[in-house]
């Protein structure tokens, strides 16, 4: 008589319970080193060299310059109207993600305003500024909310580039248009080489808002959305050497910012790719088609 065959019961649902309360205790965690981390860049780097960045951020720095105040005031008091206004449009959790992300912000501000900077060389100060900055507004924006509401919005509810692409660059056009202001306003106050150096300080804060957002992993899942799809896939396969992959409706599902518009559009392409090939992946595909929605995940 054999011996009846013993299944893998099933994880208990405490179990999965436990874990799901570890994940957010974790997320809230990073969110907190997100708020420290952004508050070391602006007070002991930036903020006393005179670089100002953009958004929110850089107008909070202009003020607490014109009224002698403390920054982190600021930083609370010009973000909450745009918390109020984006409360009804997106996720609760972004908007209390958001809050704590600020609360820890403004008061790290605060605290750490009496420190002396770390470094005086205003090079040397837009460097690791925008490094520490940007890493720390790239940790709230990754758990679910941002430090700087002119900048960023919330993440998991963008939709694919090519829908509503009008709106989204228009919005674009007017974030990029303040932020040219208020680094023209810095420029005006404090000497345009403390312009130049504003300027090195933002682009290093962007990029490393979008690093720390999509994960430091080499790879990247794209989802291409086009209504030409066999003349990228030939130009793909011609210039990168790189096949498309053909994925489960359920994997595919996992691709940041597709799962509400699966089977919605024609001509999906799915690729894995060095972070490296991403330019020449986008330009291959610009070229052919202007109007295709890129989406770009980290490979897990």
């Amino acid at each position: 008589m054999k011996a009846p065959l013993i299944s893998a019961s099933p994880m208990p649902r405490t179990a999965k319970s436990n874990i799901s309360t570890s994940r957010r205790w974790l997320n809230l965690f990073l969110v907190i080193i997100g708020g420290v981390l952004a508050s070391v860049g602006l007070e002991l780097f930036l903020h006393p060299n005179k670089i100002i960045i953009g958004g929110v951020t850089g107008i909070s720095s202009l003020f607490a310059h014109w009224t002698e105040l403390r920054i982190g005031l600021f930083l609370f008091l010009f973000n909450v109207p745009f918390i109020f206004l984006s409360y009804k449009i997106v996720k609760k959790k972004f908007v209390l993600v958001t809050v704590l992300g600020l609360v820890v912000f403004s008061i790290g501000a605060i605290v750490l305003h009496p420190m002396p900077p770390l470094v005086e060389h205003p090079l040397a100060a837009a460097m690791f500024g925008g490094l520490c900055l940007g890493l720390g507004i790239g940790l709230v924006v990754r758990y679910g909310g941002t430090l700087d509401t002119l900048e960023i919005g919330d993440p998991s509810s963008r939709p694919p580039e090519r829908v509503f692409s009008g709106k989204r660059m228009l919005i674009e056009k007017i974030i990029m248009l303040l932020n040219l202001i208020i680094l023209t306003a810095a420029g005006v106050v404090f000497g345009w080489d403390q312009a130049m150096y504003s300027v090195i300080a933002y682009l290093i804060a962007y990029e490393m808002v979008y690093l720390a957002f999509r994960g430091f992993s080499p790879q990247r899942r794209v989802c291409i959305l086009t209504t030409q799809s066999v003349q990228i896939e030939k130009a793909i396969r011609n210039r990168l050497r790189r096949e498309p992959e053909r994925l489960e409706a359920k994997e595919s599902s996992s691709i940041a910012g597709t799962e509400a518009w699966m089977g919605q559009i024609p001509g999906t392409l799915y690729y894995e790719v060095h972070f490296l090939e991403m330019i020449w992946l986008k330009s291959i595909v610009r070229h052919i088609d202007p109007h295709a929605g890129i989406v770009s995940n980290p490979e897990k």
